[in-house]
């Protein structure tokens, strides 16, 4: 069956009619192209499919540089070339938030690329296949194990450990054992940590032996039940294992060398060019402003580089590890008496601010993929003048912009960005203002 793609949607597929009007989802295409397509599965309103052939190919096609692209459920973009990936996902953006958020879609400015295509990623998470200790990705639309060798999303340093820990003496007596694996990059210091989870503790000296034998690392951390990871080995590793991240010097410049301090297993962005360019774009809006309260804080990334334009600032995260590591870079960067991070939920804290009849003038959201749904009975109460909102989902983050408008807000802007090139993800910031 002959069909022709209309566009990509929320997702990676694209989607394509057939001849008796229904709606087709296949992956692996672009917009444009015309393709022969297997039919896999009908539903009561679509169907899903694969490509047998192209027939006419796109002039933005290209040859997927990874061996697993297409089994590996990592990347649905790698068959287009950079900068089609990048329109591609702004029109998908765009789109998303008029569907389901009735927003127009010139409102969104544009979409920031990544300054590096591949090996962006500072950090990678692995499941560990039973028996063998090898390492790999979920296949696909299923539960199966992609063994994996090398991820070329990854930064090269990850990519050596990866390959170096199936064959490590310590990891075959670990790996019966251990359920999941996340290397993670400390940027300054060019050199990786290891976090493992395990069903049981694991001998000392096993973990040591890691620590010695693999190359690029700096520590190994693991990870048996509480809240935090057991670590690090060699126990004096410098800042306690944490990682090292560069941050701009005109931000702090109180400091000789700024850095962020964050411990393995801490979220931070993956892709920290961009996480950077985010910085940069936000760092205006703190500008004539006195506070600001960050409800999704973590180790204080947005929040941080807004400090130094504030008199006082209040971040909040249900994450003990990201609250310790926010108290430790604010003492290390030396803005102890502007900012607090305490460990309590966005809802606790914008209920407790409202009840104590407090504002802020600025309010910074970061939530994970569920968004903010919960908070909206109490932010237009809190929220004098203005919101930042950084969403790594576009669904979500078009509800609660429909809410926000709803509650008396304006948006001011909306900036894409393309903090997962390869794949459908992006990171957005949308910029709200009292109407």
């Amino acid at each position: 069956m002959r069909v022709t793609v209309e566009k990509i949607v929320f997702g990676g597929e694209g989607l394509a009619r057939l001849p008796d009007g229904r709606v087709l989802f296949v992956p692996g295409v672009i917009p444009g192209e015309e393709i022969k397509v297997r039919i896999v599965k009908e539903f009561k309103d679509y169907v899903q499919g694969e490509v047998e052939e192209v027939i006419i190919p796109s002039s933005a096609r290209v040859e997927p540089s990874c061996p697993y692209y297409g089994t590996c459920g990592g990347c649905q973009l790698q068959h287009m070339d950079y900068p089609t990936q990048t329109s591609v996902k702004l029109e998908m953006f765009k789109e998303t938030l008029r569907r389901l958020g009735n927003l127009p879609e010139n409102l969104v400015e544009g979409l920031v690329p990544s300054p590096i295509p591949f090996r962006y990623r500072n950090r990678l998470r692995f499941h560990v296949e039973p028996g063998t200790g090898q390492l790999g990705f979920v296949k696909r639309k299923s539960h199966d194990l992609v063994i994996t060798k090398q991820c070329l999303l990854g930064h090269e340093k990850l990519n050596r450990v990866l390959e170096a820990l199936p064959e490590i003496p310590a990891w075959k007596r670990l790996q019966g054992f251990a359920k999941r694996v996340k290397l993670e990059l400390s940027p300054v210091e060019g050199l990786v940590t290891i976090l493992f989870w395990i069903t049981v503790k694991p001998e000392v000296q096993d973990v040591e032996e890691l620590a010695r034998e693999l190359p690029d690392t700096k520590c190994v951390f693991y990870w048996v039940r509480g809240p935090k990871p057991e670590g690090p080995f060699p126990k004096d590793a410098p800042h306690s294992g944490r990682r090292l991240f560069p941050v701009p010097q005109a931000y702090f410049p109180q400091t000789e060398k700024p850095l962020y301090l964050v411990r393995p297993g801490v979220f931070t962005q993956a892709n920290w060019e961009i996480n950077l360019k985010i910085m940069e774009t936000i760092r205006p809006f703190a500008e004539g402003l006195d506070r600001a309260l960050d409800l999704h804080s973590g180790m204080g990334n947005f929040l941080l580089p807004l400090v130094p334009l504030l008199k006082e600032a209040l971040g909040v995260d249900t994450d003990v590890g990201a609250i310790e590591d926010a108290q430790y870079t604010t003492e290390y960067l030396g803005l102890s008496g502007k900012v607090r991070f305490e460990r309590v939920s966005a809802t606790e804290a914008l209920i407790e601010t409202w009840k104590a009849a407090e504002t802020y003038p600025l309010i910074i959201l970061d939530p994970p993929r569920g968004g903010c749904r919960e908070l909206m009975r109490y932010l237009p109460e809190v929220a004098t003048e203005r919101i930042l909102y950084i969403s790594c989902d576009p669904p979500t983050l078009a509800r609660d912009l429909k809410l926000l408008l709803q509650a008396g807000f304006e948006i001011e802007r909306i900036l894409a960005f393309d903090m997962f090139p390869q794949t459908y993800h992006l990171e957005a910031l949308a910029v709200l203002r009292r109407a």
